[in-house]
């Protein structure tokens, strides 16, 4: 009789496609902290200018007209880079999960567009025929944290051989704190 040799701890390499989609993931993570950070520093930096021009103002109440137009300057960099905070805060879990719970099959959701401003959103999506693309505006009515959806326009892709039917969607987004 042969002895058996039985191995308990097999030796399971990690599959390189494996490895390469980890690694992708990582560098694409730390590439976005570190465009978080370098938003979130310039906002601080554009504030406390706003902030350093806003005490200059008061000091001298005969501003020159460069000044001013440096103010306004300012105030425009200061309204965009606070405007760029609030869609990187955005809350997506929520939206997400409204958008997951109204998922149909044979509709491919193409873009979402969230204006923060408005707390509206415009999702652009394709679907196979006209049935589906009403199903799914009918369950995005439904979903929690979406209101007054409304189906914006709908066209057929004429181009395309199995002419789809690409259509945008205008709702107003509950977002929760």
């Amino acid at each position: 009789m042969r002895a058996l040799r039985l191995d308990y701890v097999a030796a399971r390499d990690a599959s390189r496609l494996g490895a390469i989609v980890l690694v992708v993931g990582v560098l694409l993570a730390t590439l976005a902290l570190l465009e978080y950070r370098a938003v979130r520093e310039e906002l601080s930096a554009e504030t406390s200018r706003a902030a350093d021009i806003r005490k200059s103002g008061k000091r001298s109440a005969a501003g020159s007209a460069s000044s001013t137009g440096d103010l306004e300057s300012a105030a425009q960099e200061l309204k965009a880079a606070q405007l760029a905070l609030q869609r990187l805060s955005l809350r997506w879990d929520s939206l997400f999960a409204a958008l997951e719970s109204a998922r149909v099959d044979g509709v491919a959701l193409l873009a979402i567009e969230p204006d923060p401003a408005k707390s509206t959103l415009r999702l652009s999506a394709e679907a196979k025929s006209a049935d589906e693309m009403l199903d799914y505006v009918e369950r995005l009515q439904a979903a929690d944290g979406l209101a007054d959806v409304v189906l914006q326009s709908h066209q057929v892709k004429q181009g395309d051989p199995l002419q789809p039917l690409r259509f945008a969607v205008i709702a107003a987004w509950a977002r929760q704190p």
